[in-house]
């Protein structure tokens, strides 16, 4: 019974391969499909596996409150690290301070031995964070001259606006030169100095009995336009200087405008300070059209005090008619 069960089945296998043989031939599976396939199939148990929530979430018991709608003061985005400033998404940086002026104490002034005086600097807020209570001005390093180190901001500073922030000091005793560097503290632990090279904002004095040994002008800052700004009139073209000198104690101060090519004209005058402080100069350099076009030009301030004289930089620019 065994051998004729085994001869059937072999009979029929054989049958099978003859037919198979004859038969039309099988498409060819392609492999593309089949990855196509499985990564579908594995992607949909996946999908439905997400769907399956684990838990239904309650609803709220309380509605919300409202928003305030409240402005609110801007906030950087991270907090700054020491002497770097976070970025907003506006594309400015938080923090950027822009040093305006010394509105008192130019540097170098003459201060008489533990004398009381008034350190006062204007500062712009040229970053996309407002500046608060929070921010405060505090001493980086040197000689604070003040038994306070912290002072708050006197008032709110929006991004644009500028302040004066100023603190009461008191001169040493000993004869010398003092200097103190400050720097703005933020809420948040970093500190912000002055434009791209975050400089700290500084105090330097002399301390000595004897103004007038060391009287004499510090500083000289310069400004100009030219009338007209481009090309020439049949007159040629104007350019108005001024110079803005400053003197570090009471005294008088010769002054003259030193230019190249010289003209053969002396332009100058003298300027008597009842303190430390600044004063501004004017002068115009009139150009025809006989003048010498395209060559570079100079003005620079000369001061003269008990004989010395000092030359302060020099304002480079090209005159000529072309447009």
């Amino acid at each position: 019974m065994k051998l004729k069960f085994k001869i059937i089945t072999s009979l029929a296998t054989a049958l099978a391969f003859l037919l198979n043989a004859c038969g039309p031939a099988q498409p060819t599976l392609d492999a593309a499909a089949i990855s196509t396939s499985a990564a579908q199939t594995v992607e949909a148990r996946f999908t439905a596996e997400a769907v399956v929530p684990t838990q239904t979430p309650l609803p709220p018991t309380e509605t919300p409150a409202p928003k305030s709608t409240a402005t609110k003061e801007l906030q950087p985005t991270e907090a700054a690290a020491a002497g770097q400033s976070a970025s907003t998404t506006t594309g400015k940086p938080c923090y950027a301070m822009t040093f305006l002026s010394d509105v008192t104490i130019p540097d170098g002034m003459i201060i008489a031995p533990g004398a009381r005086f008034t350190k006062t600097w204007r500062v712009r807020n040229d970053g996309n964070c407002v500046w608060d209570s929070k921010y405060s001005l505090v001493l980086d390093k040197g000689n604070a001259m003040s038994t306070v180190t912290s002072f708050p901001l006197p008032k709110v500073v929006l991004p644009g606006d500028s302040v004066d922030i100023s603190i009461e000091m008191t001169a040493p005793t000993i004869e010398g030169d003092y200097s103190g560097y400050w720097r703005i503290l933020t809420p948040y632990g970093g500190t912000v100095g002055v434009a791209g090279y975050n400089q700290s904002l500084f105090v330097k004095i002399k301390v000595t009995p004897k103004t007038g040994r060391y009287f004499g002008s510090v500083s000289v800052v310069y400004d100009w336009t030219r009338r007209p700004a481009k090309g020439c009139t049949k007159d040629g073209a104007y350019y108005d200087f001024s110079a803005t000198i400053t003197a570090n104690a009471p005294g008088e101060i010769e002054y003259r405008w030193d230019r190249n090519p010289f003209d053969g004209k002396i332009e100058g005058g003298r300027l008597k300070f009842t303190e430390a402080g600044s004063k501004t100069v004017y002068w115009t350099w009139h150009m025809t059209t006989d003048h010498i076009q395209n060559i570079d030009r100079w003005v620079a301030i000369t001061t003269t005090v008990a004989s010395t004289e000092t030359t302060f930089d020099r304002v480079l620019f090209n005159y000529t008619c072309a447009p």
